[in-house]
């Protein structure tokens, strides 16, 4: 019922006396038309004194219609009193209700929206007006941010169990102008006094600038993680107590320990090689200035490594809880071999320009021992006719002289300072060798041919101190015939191959094998414009650490004396920077070792 404005309870009781003054009058005419027998005046038919009977039904009936007005005047007031306190009171509610910064939109118990605040209609895109009465899902179209398909009604759990729903965070909503923000959502029941629901109210707020701040952040945060883990340094981040607050993938590796684990921990706790490097952390968090030391040597299971242990102290700028510092552990064992290789290699540019004025310096001393070690021989035990001749006018036995040397051992150290002389000779030869590049026998040449050639050579060779006959190997070739001739210098090449089948020989000779027996496979082939020869013996093949080092000048595996160290270091230099090639090692240990050499078909060295 909606009561009138301006209409008040005052005016119904005027009304009132109205009725009763027109009923009174209405009364004495009826009276003075109808029951006037004796023809009275119309006044005393107005005021019926002489009937007091009819003045009494006059009386009460008027003051009976008076006291109805008079109440029906208060029932008015009342209600019209509680109508404006509902007015009112709605009033408030609507304006609360679209007050609200969030969007709330609420439905009654079928899901049909019968109230919906501006928010909502703004980031629906629906007025009010077109909304009422239709289903949520009309007029709310969210994607499942996961699936990417239609999200379910967010009000049907809740209308069916009656309970206060979170939905899921970063719903897309989709207004009805295609417009699409993130929201975050719930839904509650509306319940009456008596407890029983009457509807749902779902509420949403657009967080589409905080979902896309936070994913920018999460973008940037991966971006400096991925640096961080990208670096090949350990990265460490310490807490002012000592805790770990960052752990990068290098660290990860250098531990065996994730990054999850390490969270939170004592650094001791789970880098405990880190223990001498505390109290310059703390000293450094301390002072505020940068701690470096470099070159740190650490033993570890493959040998002695250095490091450099650098320790940035964090620049809290007044932040609370942000004391601590980063520790960068940087690898540099490579580095430093790099640089004792290239302090070695310049001992050996230096070693190869003094090499050429050394050789006539020793050669000539080495050719008068060995050229008098060789007349002394001949002198003594050569069948000269001058020997038995100056014996004779000495009058010597020149029998007795021969045996009482050889009894003293004298052609053995004969033996011994020719033969090591001629070491001596081979070394300067290599070294030579080394240091100089020669043009000679530069021609067109067949790698198979020369393989056999010097396959040829190494059988004649029966080398005395390692009682080992290069004759007795197995020889499997594989060549390729069609791989052309190419232009090379054929007996350093040769050279080359001589000194990788000796040293295979060498290695075969000191294994014991069983169901099997030394060999040597020879391969040529042809890959695009290279000729590749491998050379694989059934040895006891080199480890990792022996590979690194194979071509280093002077560098060998086998006792002092049996070796110079410069074989496989002339044959890599022959090869690489003679004939611009390159050559490689690789091997199984125990099992067999392999030697790739490559070099360019067509080219003119």
């Amino acid at each position: 019922m909606t009561i009138r404005t301006g209409v008040t309870g005052k005016h119904l009781l005027y009304a009132f006396a109205l009725v009763i003054f027109l009923f009174w009058i209405g009364e004495s005419l009826f009276e003075f038309i109808w029951f006037n027998p004796e023809g009275k005046s119309f006044t005393s038919q107005l005021l019926p004194l002489h009937n007091s009977h009819e003045m009494f039904m006059r009386v009460m009936t008027s003051f009976t219609f008076l006291v109805c007005g008079f109440v029906v005047s208060r029932m008015y007031n009342n209600l019209a009193d509680s109508e404006s306190q509902a007015r009112e009171s709605e009033n408030n509610l609507r304006i609360t209700f679209d007050s609200i910064g969030d969007a709330v939109i609420a439905t009654d118990v079928e899901g049909n929206i019968v109230r919906m605040n501006p928010v909502a209609e703004t980031l629906t895109g629906w007025d009010f007006t077109q909304a009422e009465g239709s289903a949520l899902t009309d007029v709310v179209k969210m994607i499942n941010p996961n699936t990417k398909g239609l999200s379910d009604n967010p009000l049907e759990g809740v209308l069916r169990d009656g309970e206060v729903r979170e939905l899921s965070n970063h719903t897309i909503l989709i207004s009805k102008q295609g417009k699409k923000f993130h929201i975050a959502d719930s839904a509650a029941p509306i319940r009456r006094d008596d407890g029983e629901m009457s509807g749902a109210v779902f509420v949403f707020r657009n967080v589409t600038e905080r979902y896309k701040n936070e994913a920018e952040l999460r973008s940037l945060r991966n971006y400096l993680f991925n640096i961080i883990d990208s670096m090949p340094s350990v990265l460490l981040g310490v807490s002012g107590d000592g805790q770990v607050t960052l752990w990068n993938r290098a660290a990860e590796q250098a531990t065996g320990i994730s990054a999850e684990a390490a969270q939170d921990k004592k650094l001791l706790e789970i880098f405990p090689r880190m223990e001498t490097e505390m109290g310059r952390i703390f000293e450094s968090i301390r002072s505020k200035e940068i701690s470096r030391e470099q070159k740190k040597i650490r033993h570890s299971e493959t040998g002695v490594c250095y490091e450099d242990v650098t320790i940035f102290p964090l620049a809290s700028n007044g932040a609370e809880g942000a004391e601590g510092a980063v520790v960068r552990v940087d690898d540099v064992t490579e580095l430093i071999r790099l640089e004792q290789a290239m302090i070695q290699n310049e001992k050996m540019m230096s070693v190869g320009g003094l090499a050429a004025g050394m050789a006539h310096e020793i050669n000539n001393p080495l050719a008068a021992i060995l050229g008098h070690t060789q007349n002394i021989n001949n002198r003594v035990f050569g069948d000269l006719e001058k020997n038995e001749e100056i014996a004779v006018a000495c009058d010597v036995s020149l029998h007795k002289v021969r045996e009482y040397l050889e009894k003293r051992g004298v052609p053995r150290m004969l033996d011994g300072i020719y033969s090591s002389s001629s070491h001596a000779a081979k070394i300067v030869s290599d070294m030579i060798r080394f240091s100089r590049k020669t043009e000679s026998n530069m021609g067109r040449h067949h790698l198979f041919e020369l393989l056999e050639d010097t396959l040829e050579l190494a059988a004649n060779d029966y080398d005395l101190k390692m009682h080992y006959d290069f004759r007795k190997i197995e020889i499997v070739r594989e060549y390729d015939n069609s791989v052309p001739s190419l232009y090379c210098e054929g007996s350093e090449i040769q050279q080359v191959f001589l000194n990788i089948l000796k040293n295979g020989a060498q290695s075969m000779m000191e294994k014991e094998y069983r169901g099997e027996h030394p060999r040597f496979i020879l391969r040529v082939r042809k890959e695009e414009d290279v000729a590749v020869v491998e050379i694989e013996d059934n040895g006891l093949g080199m480890d990792e650490n022996v590979i690194k080092r194979i071509f280093e000048p002077f560098y060998s595996t086998k006792k002092v004396g049996r070796s110079s160290g410069l074989g496989l270091s002339v044959s890599y230099f022959v090869v690489t920077d003679q004939h611009n090639g390159s050559m490689e090692a690789h091997s199984l240990p125990g099992s067999w070792a392999r030697f790739i050499i490559k070099l360019p078909l067509a080219v003119e060295v």
